[in-house]
């Protein structure tokens, strides 16, 4: 990553405390910034209503705005979640923030069948068409600077994990991106953001020295090993079963060895161990329905359930 990048500086955000049982000299110049350093107005309020995935979500923008703010002569931003490992410079990514000021991953770039495996298209309906793990900005765009403005005034308010009503964190909401703001491109090449959700088109892969080639012929930018479970690495992922270890290509099989192979060279078994500061600790409240709720619910039939609730007036 670093070494086909050097004229990057690297940043992780983080959404901790700093904590006395790290040796953070292990990250060598990479800058750590906790979430308490960027002073956003409301967060006593996010940890409080949000869990630990919500919270993580929703300062994304308000990181980027904040680093923006003290850098002052940055030309790109570009977000990445920390289970994504880049394996290209960034050049072609630089080319495209000259003419546009905010760049885009979708899930899928094809169809998927319809059949009884997972992903399906229609997952990305319910939780966003465009990926956001990556976002790339150019940071001296108005442009961009007002879709911070837009998105961090959605995650911070009601940043939650409900699909049901529409609301699905950060990402969702970038759906309506390239309506409500221009300059917005939707990037075509396979190889940003492979991923277990789109191998359905990204599984033919050829190596060429150190550099992977796609099926399009662009190269292997970065590839995102979400929901990869070191512990468990023949799920490569816990949450997708339209491919696994058999039918991966080599060498996708590859990356995802060396992928692992990196996480326990890097103390994945160490950090895993650390706590998060604000972490909640949920406890579980069993409620225990009356005798007569119980006898209403479990024998009589619906109607008669209701008729009976609203002259009694029986709580749900």
């Amino acid at each position: 990553m670093i070494e086909k990048n050097i004229d990057y500086k690297f940043i992780i955000g983080l959404c901790d405390e700093l904590s006395d049982d790290i040796d953070y000299s292990f990250f060598g110049n990479i800058e750590i910034v906790p979430v308490s350093q960027i002073n956003i107005y409301c967060f006593d309020e996010l940890i409080k209503k949000y869990d630990l995935i919500e919270l993580n979500t929703s300062i994304k923008p308000s990181f980027f705005k904040y680093f923006i703010s003290q850098y002052k002569d940055l030309e790109t931003i570009i977000y990445f979640d920390p289970d994504i490992q880049i394996f290209e410079n960034l050049i072609l990514l630089e080319k495209y923030l000259e003419e546009d000021d905010v760049l885009l991953t979708p899930h899928i770039l094809n169809p998927i069948i319809v059949d009884e495996l997972t992903p399906s298209e229609n997952l990305f309906l319910n939780y966003g068409i465009y990926n956001l793990g990556f976002l790339a900005l150019n940071s001296k765009s108005q442009n961009a600077l007002s879709l911070l403005d837009w998105w961090e005034d959605k995650t911070l308010k009601i940043g939650f994990n409900r699909v049901s009503d529409g609301l699905f964190v950060d990402q969702l909401w970038i759906n309506l991106a390239p309506i409500f703001f221009n300059n917005v491109k939707v990037l075509q090449e396979y190889g940003f953001n492979v991923a277990p959700w789109n191998l359905h088109e990204r599984n033919s892969v050829h190596k060429n020295d150190d550099e992977y080639i796609m099926k399009d012929n662009s190269k292997l930018v970065f590839y995102h090993f979400s929901s990869y479970n070191y512990k468990k690495p023949e799920l490569f992922s816990k949450h997708y079963d339209r491919y696994n270890s058999i039918v991966l290509s080599k060498e996708i099989f590859e990356l995802y060895n060396q992928y692992h192979n990196n996480l326990i060279q890097n103390k994945i078994t160490f950090f895993s161990e650390i706590k998060c500061h604000y972490i909640k600790v949920e406890e579980k409240v069993v409620k225990k329905k009356s005798f007569y709720k119980v006898i209403l619910y479990n024998i009589l039939p619906p109607f008669i359930n209701k008729i009976i609730k609203n002259i009694f007036k029986l709580n749900k």
